[in-house]
């Protein structure tokens, strides 16, 4: 009988801490769902198809034009404008071309891989991505051309082949043009024009960071803006984060840049122009000694804006740079187009290099977006001089929100950016104060509001801010050597 009373009050006992544990779960629980009653919390963008519009766009934009870039590019079709079309196949474009290891660089570039699995000696290489299509790199046989890429794009149709050719190659007129010099472009090293946006009613300064250059097969001129974007260039996502029992009530708006494209060629010719502006006798002194030809006359050494023969230097010799200088102190060129004077840019040039944002954005789900940037400095002594620097690219990720912690947000907003200082600053998710230029490419056929562009005429519909011929009135129809003057003052 004991035995049954103390085994009913140990039953009674586990009853009542079964009953107590139930109670105290139960309370648990409607606290929690009284804080999610509270909590109004928008995760990261659900952008499924962000990352592969990204890659698309970072090889495709270079094969159409800058204003073809969009997100809904599925089911639609563009016309090509990389190089110059074949005359003798309207479905070809030739890249002028000045050596078979620039042509394999080249190709490398285009699809975003290591130079190094594809260079003058690589005989065949197939480049696939499900994504964006097929291009296959053959070597050429080095009379007609260095190299040739067919290319399968669903989305661009009417390119069926690249051809990589110098202008001595397989175009019979092409070369003699050569030889006797060529017609003088209308452009320079330099030059810049500018035009107002019509959706956002702001000024974009576009500076000439490669020329049409008849003697070195180029037939167009490349231009580079770092003006505040564009909206249609503006990525725009709001986030909140409300929990009323926490005390948060978080809204912000993240604007990071997008639909940029990719352009190694043309960053690498704008941090060599800045430099080159900065330090006329130095840029000109590498050049003799780093840059050299090889007995066929193809480039070797230190790079000259990428592929330009280091004989040709005598037309953009140090004093022509010491002209332009000249015209950039005078009319306070690098505070209308940089937001800082020429010797600010020197400044951060010579002590930190050249940081540059490109290609866009990429951000799926969560709290951290990813940023492309370049930066370029110098390396003196060597083929690395005047800005020629390996492997620049890198990509900064970094968590921007924190629901439990607000106070550790990042705030990221490019649109910030002004026309007096279109650089951007943001120490908290890059880890340090540098200035970032956001910069846009365009050819001047795409620029030109007629597409047929002559390089001797000049870009339609945008103001010459500043252009070599016109402040220095050479005589000539060629290009011309720049007379020192006895006016030399060294960098």
């Amino acid at each position: 009988m004991i035995m049954k009373k103390n085994f009913f009050f140990l039953l009674l006992a586990a009853l009542v801490c079964c009953l107590s544990f139930s109670v105290t779960s139960c309370k648990s629980d409607d606290d929690k769902n009284n804080d999610d009653e509270d909590v109004v919390f928008t995760d990261g963008p659900q952008d499924t198809q962000d990352e592969t519009v990204a890659k698309f766009w970072n090889v495709v934009g270079e094969l159409v034009d800058k204003d073809d870039i969009t997100d809904d590019y599925k089911g639609k079709t563009f016309d090509p404008i990389i190089g110059i079309e074949d005359p003798d196949n309207p479905q070809a474009r030739i890249v002028y071309t000045n050596s078979p290891e620039l042509a394999a660089e080249r190709f490398a570039n285009l699809v975003d891989i290591d130079p190094q699995l594809v260079t003058e000696e690589t005989p065949s290489y197939v480049w696939n991505d499900p994504d964006i299509g097929t291009m296959t790199y053959t070597k050429g046989d080095g009379n007609t051309a260095w190299a040739t890429v067919d290319v399968k794009i669903q989305q661009v149709p009417k390119l069926e082949k690249i051809i990589y050719r110098s202008i001595t190659q397989g175009d019979e007129n092409a070369s003699k043009e050569a030889v006797k010099g060529g017609k003088r472009a209308y452009y320079r090293f330099g030059d810049i024009i500018a035009a107002t946006d019509q959706n956002d009613n702001h000024v974009a300064y576009w500076i000439c960071v490669r020329p049409a250059f008849n003697p070195e097969g180029k037939g167009d001129s490349h231009w580079i803006s770092v003006s505040p974007l564009p909206q249609k260039n503006l990525y725009t996502w709001k986030y909140e984060n409300v929990n009323k029992k926490k005390k948060i009530n978080v809204t912000r708006t993240y604007v990071l840049p997008t639909g940029l494209g990719t352009y190694e060629e043309h960053m690498q010719n704008l941090a060599e122009l800045i430099f080159a502006i900065i330090h006329p006798a130095t840029w000109n002194d590498n050049v003799n000694k780093y840059a050299s030809c090889d007995k066929k006359g193809r480039p070797t050494g230190m790079r000259m804006f990428h592929d330009f023969h280091s004989y040709n230097v005598k037309y953009h010799n140090k004093f022509f740079w010491q002209n332009v200088r000249d015209q950039y102190y005078k009319e306070k060129l690098f505070e209308k187009v940089f937001g800082m004077s020429l010797d600010d840019m020197k400044q951060i040039v010579d002590k930190d290099g050249l940081y540059l944002l490109y290609n866009g954005k990429t951000w799926k789900t969560g709290n951290a977006p990813t940023l492309y940037q370049a930066h370029y400095f110098n390396t003196p002594g060597g083929v690395n001089a005047n800005m020629q620097t390996k492997k620049p690219f890198s990509q900064v990720k970094k968590a921007v929100y924190d629901k439990n912690n607000p106070s550790n947000d990042i705030e990221l907003d490019v649109s910030t950016c002004t026309m007096a200082k279109p650089y951007y600053i943001n120490e908290k998710f890059f880890g340090d104060s540098h200035p970032r230029f956001i910069i846009r490419h365009a050819t001047a056929a795409e620029l030109h509001i007629y597409k047929n562009y002559d390089n001797r005429d000049q870009i339609q519909a945008y103001d010459e801010v500043y252009r070599y011929y016109r402040e220095y009135n050479v005589a000539g129809d060629t290009p011309e050597e720049t007379d020192g003057n006895d006016y030399w003052v060294e960098d």
